[in-house]
């Protein structure tokens, strides 16, 4: 890797993977193998987000002075997909059927649109703008991304 953008991008795929998944496992009413992969989904979410909550956009803030910007938007919309996992979480463990792809098809279009965002603006803003700091900063956004980092407090 050798910007932030193929980074975070290969990322989201892999995230895009975990939930197709689920969906085919629900669809086939695999309940098991829904509920183990779940918890892949979640944390591979949850990690990416971190990686970028505690480790990219500060950097690209303090860099750029935005901090009302592109990575604010980011976080709230982070904010309304946890709830949406969350969601389908419950949904799935009920195996209700109708509830978890309800949840899950408005986490899709979320995370579909959010993931366009990211990658035609925001990650080429940061590959332009933390280009000095790639050899620091790509460990630290693949060792969060793989679950490995304890993120400051």
């Amino acid at each position: 890797m050798h910007e932030i953008s193929e980074l975070m991008t290969q990322d989201h795929r892999s995230c895009d993977d975990f939930l197709a998944a689920i969906e085919k496992a629900v669809a086939d009413e695999d309940w098991e193998l829904a509920q183990t992969e779940f918890p892949r989904l979640r944390d591979a979410l949850l990690n990416h987000f971190e990686a970028e909550e505690a480790i990219l956009f500060p950097l690209f803030e303090k860099r750029t002075g935005m901090y009302q910007g592109p990575t604010q938007v980011m976080r709230s919309e982070h904010m309304q997909m946890r709830q949406l996992l969350a969601a389908a979480e419950t949904a799935l463990a009920e195996r209700d059927v109708e509830d978890y792809s309800g949840n899950a098809e408005t986490l899709l279009i979320m995370i579909q649109q959010h993931n366009v965002k990211e990658e035609n603006i925001l990650y080429p803003m940061c590959d332009q703008q933390l280009a000095d700091q790639l050899d620091a900063l790509l460990p630290q956004l693949q060792k969060q991304l793989a679950g490995q980092a304890k993120t400051p407090a």
